[in-house]
């Protein structure tokens, strides 16, 4: 937390022009935090949008206050012009500026003041920073920052829905290495606000689509790449399975995790084609370190079980760096 944090509260003591932004596809800690933080918010007549810079998984449509999100590309010059006025910026979920593109260019031009809370390694500095590495979600986060501006605050369903959606999706309904005590007592409490874990986990994990559940059948029985000898899986997206499957922003949340649950396997890497690049997603287990992997090779980073990262270069090229890297790593270790 800012040693000025003192500042902060008094900017938010009356009723102000807020942006409040989050990270390029955003993910369940994205969209919980954001409209956790927007309806938080509004109780005390503050002005405030959320501005995402891409689209988001349909299956986040039943979330409180998602009617209100600008999708940056969509509302350009709306949501430009509400930026340039703001008094304040929350940058949730991210730790670098760019993860914002293509609207991290207005925001470096309005020039106001930015408040970021989050939990990924080596943020950017800001005027006001809440973070820490140690929280299992960005989520966990806002729900200390609502504490930090009141100590008894009056967090309303609409929010608990919100923080709880972001604490469960990044820990991977509580079974990554991501969860931590604090998960299980805000959740606790947020129960005491009136939240309905049955609903939530309905609408999160009982909406899919017939496309979907084929896609990953598919992935998993035709696309899944298993060296036990190593200890590394690789599943691969290629853009005739976008196009097959119809597949739709979201569609591959959670897909990375699959291998890991195959017991000689410590490192799962998901590969996804894109239109001009090709996107990584890394998980692994224990003591092992995607992030370092990920930032060092590969544009990337995010935390040491969880990261991601970003190449040119098609899958099959990638299968046999990342194998060769790997290979490497074990005989320098051995």
């Amino acid at each position: 937390m800012s040693a000025n944090f003192t500042s902060l509260k008094e900017l938010l003591s009356q009723p102000i022009q807020i942006t409040i932004t989050t990270h390029q596809k955003p993910d369940g800690d994205a969209m919980g935090s954001s409209l956790a933080l927007y309806n938080y918010l509004i109780q005390f007549h503050h002005r405030v949008k959320v501005i995402v810079p891409t689209e988001f998984p349909k299956y986040f449509n039943w979330m409180p206050g998602v009617d209100e999100i600008l999708i940056y590309p969509n509302s350009k010059i709306e949501a430009d012009e509400w930026i340039q006025s703001s008094d304040l910026i929350c940058c949730l979920d991210f730790n670098t500026i760019s993860r914002i593109h293509p609207m991290d260019e207005i925001v470096k031009i309005a020039q106001k003041p930015i408040l970021l809370i989050d939990h990924h390694l080596q943020p950017d500095s800001f005027q006001w920073m809440f973070h820490d590495i140690a929280a299992c979600s960005t989520c966990e986060l806002i729900y200390r920052f609502i504490h930090e501006l009141d100590e008894h605050p009056s967090i309303s369903e609409l929010t608990a829905q919100c923080i709880y959606t972001g604490i469960l999706t990044d820990t991977g309904n509580f079974q990554n290495g991501a969860t931590n005590r604090n998960a299980f007592l805000i959740v606790a409490d947020l129960l005491s606000k009136g939240l309905n874990i049955q609903y939530i986990q309905e609408q999160l994990n009982q909406s899919s689509t017939e496309s979907k559940l084929r896609f990953l059948g598919n992935a998993l029985l035709n696309k899944l790449t298993v060296r036990k000898d190593l200890g590394i899986a690789f599943i691969v997206v290629d853009k005739k399975d976008a196009k097959t499957y119809n597949l739709q922003a979201g569609d591959t949340e959670g897909l990375v995790n699959y291998p890991l649950s195959i017991q000689e396997i410590n490192i799962s890497v998901l590969i996804k084609e894109e239109r001009e690049i090709t996107k990584l997603s890394f998980r692994s287990k224990g003591d092992i370190n995607v992030n370092d992997f990920a930032r060092t090779h590969f544009e990337g980073g995010g935390h040491k079980n969880a990261a991601g990262g970003k190449s040119i270069f098609p899958p099959d090229w990638l299968i046999k760096k990342i194998t060769e890297l790997i290979e490497k790593d074990k005989k320098k270790n051995k």
